[in-house]
């Protein structure tokens, strides 16, 4: 349990660092922008400003969502990540959408950039976001993927700035700062559709798709006593927890020692499946069998 409580707390500390690293950086951004007079750059910039405040919303809800579970929030405080993960999602939606819109603004009428400042804020922007990927590359869970999807998003935009930047110095293709900027906002909107649906079905209670639960079912309904399992509900806390609760059959006069026995065994079957919340009721044969 440890260990595990480490790695989420370099979790929180890896998202703080690219928070530091995002929004120093935006300032730089949004002074290079001015000076460059490049959209691609402004829009960069306002991204960053965005994704600082997600990253930093991403912060606190990382850190209180492994706080243990209390009276008020019986299942504990997982679900926290996911709504910063949701939030997230939302400013990145937003940022995407805004960024398309200037662009194609700027297509209609392209304006003059001085490329070599381009470059030298893409090299910069490279590494930043290199730097702070790769720091988050070594963590899981969808909060910490929907911030990598921002600082991946940033570097695709620099290596595309970088590119355009270095073809402008020969060639006063304007227009390419302004294509670019579209084509990077489609590629994440992509990403981001597919975690916020994810988190959707999270909020909704779905059952979870990463649950397999006929295997599971197999395993318990083989123990001793098991006759069968019905009346099954399930859904997820985070993209990694889960709660269960079912009905088990178990044959006439057996005693509560051998339930008890049972229900430990299943318990573990259980704990294999990452489900750590599960309500496991006993009925006995013609006893209550229509009971949902």
């Amino acid at each position: 349990m440890g260990s595990h409580h480490h790695h989420h707390h370099h979790g929180s500390k890896n998202i703080l660092i690219a928070f530091f690293l995002n929004a120093g950086f935006a300032v730089i951004e949004l002074i290079g922008g001015y000076l460059t007079n490049s959209v691609a750059i402004y829009s960069d910039a306002l991204h960053d400003f965005g994704d600082s405040l997600a990253l930093l919303f991403s912060y606190f809800a990382e850190k209180l969502s492994h706080k243990s579970a209390d009276e008020k929030y019986t299942f504990g405080y997982r679900r926290f990540s996911m709504l910063s993960a949701l939030v997230n999602g939302i400013i990145l939606l937003s940022g995407s959408v805004f960024v398309i819109f200037e662009a194609f603004k700027r297509i209609m009428s392209p304006e003059e950039v001085a490329p070599e400042g381009m470059l030298g804020l893409a090299v910069l922007g490279i590494l930043v976001n290199s730097f702070a990927a790769y720091r988050l590359s070594k963590d899981d869970g969808t909060n910490t993927k929907m911030v990598m999807l921002h600082l991946l998003e940033d570097l695709l935009g620099w290596i595309a700035v970088f590119i355009v930047s270095i073809v402008l110095l020969f060639k006063p293709w304007f227009v390419l700062d302004s294509i670019l900027s579209i084509l990077i906002s489609l590629m994440i909107l992509r990403g981001v559709y597919k975690n916020l649906i994810k988190i959707g079905f999270i909020f909704l209670q779905k059952f979870p798709d990463e649950l397999e639960f006929e295997k599971l079912k197999k395993e318990i309904v083989q123990l001793d006593l098991v006759k069968d399992i019905h009346a099954i509900k399930g859904w997820s806390i985070d993209d990694s927890t889960f709660y269960l609760r079912f009905h088990v059959l178990v044959p006439k006069q057996t005693t509560i020692e051998k339930i008890d026995v049972l229900k430990a065994q299943i318990k573990e079957v259980l704990k294999e499946y990452k489900v750590q919340h599960s309500t496991v009721e006993f009925e006995s044969e013609g006893g209550c069998d229509d009971v949902q």
